[in-house]
């Protein structure tokens, strides 16, 4: 067995999303779930403003706030949000990865037309977002980078599809503006889930066909396995029955993120549960070249 391991944030997503508001003055558990949930506090000259996007940067919605929210909003951000800052070397160190797998990294333009992407001079204040998607990319196969199914990473903008965080359109992991200014957390399970949707591409016929024979056995068992980022696990669980495309992208995020605590859920399975998701398992570590992770 190959064991990897990915960062130490994206371990974190097997465990529950514990709520910080006993910890953080002034954190109320309705404001840590609009934080959460991408919404932000803003001071301005005529007061607070409270509101963000609400698709992905295509509309945004804001209100009078107060004080107080804005204290509780910049506390709860220096521990769970996406804080903007540079970080050179991470952005070094994740192009040079792309450009040796013909990945394009493109970012949205600020203050330049909505539909217009700034490809040669990425904004430097996302540097939190280049070292998370640098430290994940490197902790995949390789193969997986150099698919013709993944040719282009975006952060910021919007897109014309229902999603409102994220998406995977045209070979290509569009990150909104939703997923860069809400939790880290978020931002993270939302890349790895759309770069599910690139390995889905990748995957043949044959492997298809075995995981769904697999995956109709869980829909009869209810056995899924649920993640919490941007919505609850159940609604995550929700998702995968309705959707098998989506039950393929979330099993890949689930697969390199939640590693050790997948294997052992599923030891804990009924007998038809364990073995349909022994059979998922098992593609799902030929497809990553026999890695697996802690």
């Amino acid at each position: 067995m190959s064991l990897r391991s990915m960062p130490e944030g994206v371990r974190e997503l097997r465990h529950a999303w514990s709520s910080q508001a006993d910890r953080i003055p002034g954190l109320t558990w309705e404001l840590e779930q609009d934080f959460r949930f991408g919404q932000r506090v803003t001071k301005t000259d005529t007061g607070y403003m409270m509101g963000g996007t609400l698709k992905g940067g295509s509309s945004s919605m804001w209100y009078p706030a107060v004080r107080e929210h804005y204290h509780a909003y910049k506390r709860w951000r220096s521990q769970e949000g996406l804080q903007e800052g540079r970080d050179d070397e991470a952005y070094a160190g994740l192009q040079e990865l792309c450009d040796r797998n013909r990945i394009q990294v493109a970012t949205r333009r600020r203050g330049g037309s909505r539909r217009q992407l700034d490809d040669e001079e990425p904004y430097p204040g996302f540097g939190a977002l280049y070292a998370d998607m640098w430290q994940i990319l490197r902790a995949l196969p390789e193969r997986h980078l150099m698919r013709p199914a993944l040719g282009r990473i975006q952060l910021g903008g919007w897109g014309p599809d229902a999603a409102k965080a994220s998406a995977y359109v045209d070979g290509g992991v569009h990150m909104y503006d939703f997923a860069c200014r809400g939790a880290r957390r978020t931002f993270q399970g939302l890349f790895l889930h759309e770069l599910g949707h690139a390995h889905e591409c990748d995957l043949s016929e044959a492997e298809k066909d075995a995981i769904y024979a697999g995956y109709k056995v869980l829909l009869d068992e209810g056995a899924f396995f649920g993640v919490e980022f941007l919505v609850d696990a159940e609604t995550r669980k929700l998702y995968q029955r309705l959707v098998f495309n989506e039950f393929l992208a979330e099993t890949y995020m689930i697969y390199a993120a939640c590693g050790a605590a997948l294997r052992e859920a599923i030891a804990g399975l009924s007998p038809a549960a364990f073995a349909a998701w022994g059979q998922v398992y098992d593609v799902f570590r030929a497809s990553f070249d026999g890695v697996e992770y802690e």
